[in-house]
This record gives C-alpha cells, structure tokens and sequence, in this order.
C-alpha cells in the first residue's frame, strides 16, 4: 500500500459527498460551525441540494439495473432557485394519464425540459415514489 495511498475518483467522490452530507446535517465541527455562521437556511438549503443529488444518482441506477420507465408529458415547471454544480433544482409537474405528479429533481442546465416534452420517470421499486430519469429522445 505504501505511505500515500491514493484513492479512486468513485472514492472521493463518496467521501466529499458524505462530508456534505454531514455539513448538511450539522454534524461535527464543520456542520456546527457551518449551520453557526451561515444559518439554518443556508444548511436547509444544502441538505436539500445534496437530497436531490442522491435522488439523481438513484434514478440512474435504477434505470441501469433495468427497472422499467414510465414516459410522462411535462404540464408545467418551477424553479426553485437553487443549483447544484451549475445544474438547477426544479418541481416538474408530469401528467401521466390519469394524474398529476410534482417531482423535485435536478436537471441538466442544456437538457432542462419545457411544457409539452416527454420525459422518463421511473418508479422506486422500495418506497413505490416516482423520480424523474431524464428526456425522453424516443417519443
């Protein structure tokens, strides 16, 4: 192993994720002191940020792992003023037949669907919640 052992950029990945995670939570000395100087919002606001990260990163493994999608009609989207590494979080009202679901999600800054696009949702197959799993390119 040696003296510097360097780790793979899935490792780091999940490392600055769970740091984050903690932050968001308050958890240690840079979540105390984060929430102390910035705020409760500002905390709030990050634990929502890294909620719908995870809630990404779940949607497109579910689809890899073959769980069926669901296409849906875009009826209507919000903003909600927040991004994470450039890309913005959204409530996405999809029509899918017969009813109305609102999905909070990030999506792709050049990939951000408009009124009337068909997009994929997919549904949790442990907690039966819909989650949005990106454009439809087929429909």
């Amino acid at each position: 192993m040696g003296l510097f052992r360097r780790k793979s950029m899935e490792q780091r990945q999940a490392d600055a994720m769970h740091m984050a995670d903690n932050i968001a939570q308050g958890k240690g000395v840079f979540g105390k002191m984060t929430r102390a100087f910035m705020g409760k919002e500002f905390t709030e606001a990050m634990e929502s940020a890294t909620s719908s990260m995870r809630q990404t990163e779940h949607a497109a493994a579910l689809r890899a792992s073959g769980v069926p999608t669901m296409t849906a009609t875009v009826v209507s989207i919000q903003d909600t003023g927040q991004t994470v590494n450039d890309d913005p979080h959204v409530v996405l009202t999809v029509d899918l037949g017969n009813h109305r679901v609102p999905l909070a999600t990030l999506v792709q800054r050049l990939e951000i669907p408009r009124v009337g696009d068909k997009v994929l949702v997919v549904r949790d197959p442990r907690t039966n919640a819909l989650l949005y799993a990106g454009p439809s390119y087929n429909v």
